[in-house]
């Protein structure tokens, strides 16, 4: 995949406001497996961001998201929940959300970055033991 689509890709699916889509999902069904979906997919997001090397749209993506969440909070008057989320209101449990869903994706991001310089240095230490630089030997 060209880094156009994957840059498109990525913009569009952090431009769903996760966060108010969990707290809607809570206050109105009352459940809280609508917040083990969204981290699901935000893992994902990150996951394919991290593959496509474009981590900084991970961090644009969070901002996105973050806006788009407390501008349907206030659309959607989601302020009349507040009653639901004692002792909080919803635009604080918006950045209590957030901060997690940042602290978890930047947890996927160094493990995934780690194990890619992990296995560059184990073929760079196999080339070297074996004395070519690729794969023709040259």
């Amino acid at each position: 995949m060209d880094v156009k689509k994957s840059r498109t890709i990525l913009l569009i699916g952090y431009c769903i406001p996760y966060v108010f889509l969990c707290l809607y999902g809570d206050a109105v069904w009352g459940t809280g497996l609508v917040y083990a979906a969204a981290a699901a997919v935000v893992a994902g997001l990150c996951v394919f961001a991290c593959k496509m090397q474009q981590i900084k749209f991970v961090v644009l993506g969070n901002i996105i998201s973050f806006a788009v969440s407390e501008l349907c909070i206030f659309l959607f008057a989601l302020e009349t929940f507040n009653y639901y989320f004692k002792p909080f209101s919803a635009h604080v449990l918006v950045g209590i959300c957030s901060v997690i869903g940042i602290l978890i994706q930047a947890y996927l991001i160094s493990r995934l970055t780690d194990d890619r310089q992990r296995a560059k240095d184990i073929l760079k230490n196999r080339q070297e033991k074996n004395g070519s630089r690729g794969f023709w030997g040259k």
